[in-house]
C-alpha cells in the first residue's frame, strides 16, 4: 500500500511540474523535494575560433581548416606570379641548378582567389607543408617528392594526373607571350574539386607554424637589420627592404624590381623574414640539392632588427622548433613570414645591414654535407666550364666576323667606286670611311678572338728526333759486344 501511495505521489508531481510548465503560476516544492532536486546542467562555452595558424592573426575562424602549399615556377617568364601577395607564408630555396624555387602557402583554400604559374613538387618544401597538414599542390614532381608521399600515405594534388579538374589555363596570359608552361593556375575552388576526385577534403587539422606573441617594439636606433640581400647564386640574388612605413619586409625581384601579385599588382611584404641555414649536399642523381632539415642556425628579422636563432626539426612531418641565440623559445611577431632556406654553398651568400648601411656581422655559412662540393673544386670546375665556354663565344665570334668582313669588302669597293666616279661628294667619302672603320673593327674582333682561342690551343709537343742506324765499321754501344 505504501509502494501505491509513493507511486501516487509521484505521479501528482509529475504531473504539477508539467502543468506548472503550462501555467502562469509555479508549483512551489517542498522542502524535501528541494532538497533532491537534480543541479541544472550548465552548457559548455563554445570553443574560440582558433587564428590563423600560419600567422597568428585573428581574422577568422580557421577550426577545421587544412592550409594549402601551392609550389611556384620561378625560371625565367614565370613571373608576376598569381598569388604571391595573399599567401600567408612563402619558402624560397634552391632545390636543383641555379635558380630558386618558391612555394607560397595559404591558411584557407577558400582564400585563394588565383595562384600559379604551378611548378612541379619538390621535397624540400614538403618539409615545410606536411608538419602543418597542408594539401601540397603541383604540376609534376621529381622522384624524391613522390618517394617521400608515397612512403607516407600522404594524398597531394598534382596536375599531371588529374589534369583540368584541378587546373586551368590562362589563355590571355600566352597571347601576351607567356610560354605555356607559365601560364597554368589553381583556385581554391578547383583545388577543393581535385580533392573531391581523390575522395580527400580540405577540411582537417592544422597545426600553429611558429609561437606567435606579442613582441616588443623596436626602436629606430636599434634597426639593424634594415635590408637583407640573399644571394641563392650568381644569378639569382633578391632582397628584402624593411619599411618603416609599412613594418614590411618588401621583396624585390633578382633584377631588382618589385615583386608583385599578378592578380592585383601588389607588392609583397612580409611582417617576419627567416633565413634557415641548412647543411647541403648533392643527392644520388648528381644535381638535385640534399639538405640536412634535422637543425641549423640562422637568423630572424622583424621590425628592422635581426637577432640569430636556432632551428630543429624532427623528421619530415616534425614541426619547426624555434629558440632564441640562449636557447628561449622564440616568439613570432603576428603576420605574414618569408622562409628561405640557405644552404651556404659556393655562389651563395647573404648581407645584412642595419639603418645607417653598416654590414652586420652574420653567423657562419653552415659546413657541407659529405656529399658537398667544397669551394676549391667548384671554383676550378666552374673555370673549367668558364673557360670552354669562352673558346665556344670566340670561335663564334671569329666566324661571324669573317662572314660580315666578307660583306664589308665587297660593301668597301662598291663605296670606293662611287668615290671614284664623283671625287667632290662629302657624303661618298664619309660612307666609303665608315665601311673601312667597319673593316678595321672587324679585323680587331677577329684578331681578339683568335688571341683566347690560340692561347687555349695545347702546345704540339715536338717529335722526337729519329735514331739514325749505325755506320758500318762503327764501335757498338753495349760494352758486352
Amino acid at each position: 500500500m505504501r509502494k501505491l501511495q509513493a507511486l501516487g505521489g509521484a505521479a501528482a508531481l509529475l504531473a504539477a511540474l508539467l502543468l506548472g510548465g503550462c501555467s502562469q503560476t509555479a508549483v512551489p516544492a517542498t522542502p524535501e523535494q528541494a532538497a533532491t532536486a537534480a543541479p541544472e546542467a550548465t552548457a559548455e562555452p563554445a570553443p574560440a575560433p582558433s587564428t590563423n595558424p600560419l600567422t597568428g592573426l585573428d581574422d577568422g575562424d580557421y577550426t577545421g581548416k587544412r592550409p594549402v602549399a601551392v609550389t611556384l615556377r620561378t625560371l625565367d617568364g614565370a613571373q608576376p606570379q598569381w598569388g604571391v601577395a595573399s599567401a600567408d607564408v612563402l619558402v624560397e630555396g634552391v632545390t636543383e641548378g641555379s635558380t630558386a624555387g618558391l612555394t607560397a602557402i595559404f591558411a584557407d583554400v577558400d582564400s585563394i582567389s588565383k595562384v600559379g604559374p604551378v611548378g612541379a613538387g619538390r621535397d624540400l618544401f614538403l618539409q615545410v607543408a606536411l608538419p602543418l597538414n597542408a594539401v601540397p599542390v603541383s604540376i609534376d614532381k621529381n622522384i624524391y617528392a613522390s618517394n617521400l608521399l608515397n612512403t607516407l600515405g600522404y594524398q597531394d594534388l598534382d596536375g599531371y594526373h588529374i589534369g583540368k579538374a584541378a587546373f586551368a589555363f590562362d589563355q590571355g596570359r600566352q597571347d601576351a607571350g607567356y610560354r605555356e608552361e607559365n601560364c597554368w593556375y589553381t583556385t581554391g575552388e578547383l583545388i577543393r574539386t581535385g580533392l573531391t576526385n581523390y575522395g580527400a577534403s580540405a577540411e582537417g587539422d592544422n597545426t600553429p607554424l611558429f609561437r606567435f606573441g606579442t613582441r616588443p617594439e623596436v626602436s629606430p636606433e636599434n634597426r639593424n637589420g634594415m635590408n637583407l640581400t640573399v644571394t641563392f647564386s650568381k644569378t639569382d640574388s633578391e632582397q628584402l627592404n624593411y619599411n618603416t612605413g609599412t613594418g614590411l619586409y618588401e621583396k624585390l625581384n633578382a633584377d631588382g624590381s618589385p615583386m608583385t601579385d599578378a592578380d592585383n599588382g601588389q607588392q609583397v611584404g612580409f611582417t617576419n623574414v627567416f633565413v634557415l641555414y641548412a647543411s647541403s649536399g648533392i643527392k644520388d642523381d648528381g644535381y638535385t640539392r640534399q639538405y640536412d632539415m634535422t637543425g641549423g642556425t640562422g637568423l630572424y628579422l622583424q621590425g628592422g632588427a635581426w637577432e640569430q636563432i636556432n632551428w630543429t626539426k624532427e623528421d619530415a612531418t616534425g614541426p619547426f622548433t624555434l629558440t632564441d641565440a640562449d636557447g628561449a623559445p622564440l616568439t613570432v611577431a603576428p603576420g605574414k613570414s618569408f622562409i628561405a632556406i640557405w644552404g651556404g654553398y659556393y655562389g651563395q651568400g647573404l648581407t645584412l645591414t642595419a639603418a645607417d648601411g653598416s654590414e652586420q656581422t652574420l653567423p657562419e655559412k653552415p659546413i657541407l654535407l659529405e656529399s658537398g662540393v667544397s669551394d676549391e673544386a667548384a671554383a676550378a670546375a666552374e673555370e673549367e666550364l668558364s673557360a670552354a665556354q669562352r673558346i665556344i663565344d670566340a670561335q663564334a665570334a671569329v666566324d661571324q666576323a669573317k662572314a660580315d668582313l666578307a660583306d664589308a669588302l665587297d660593301e668597301l669597293q662598291e663605296a670606293q667606286a662611287a668615290c671614284d666616279a664623283d671625287s667632290e661628294n662629302a657624303d661618298l667619302l664619309a660612307a666609303r670611311d665608315a665601311v673601312q672603320a667597319k673593316i678595321d673593327e672587324l679585323n680587331q674582333t677577329i684578331a681578339d678572338n683568335q688571341a683566347i682561342l690560340d692561347a687555349a690551343a695545347p702546345e704540339e709537343t715536338p717529335a722526337p728526333e729519329e735514331e739514325q742506324p749505325a755506320e758500318s765499321g762503327s764501335e757498338s754501344e753495349n760494352p758486352a759486344e
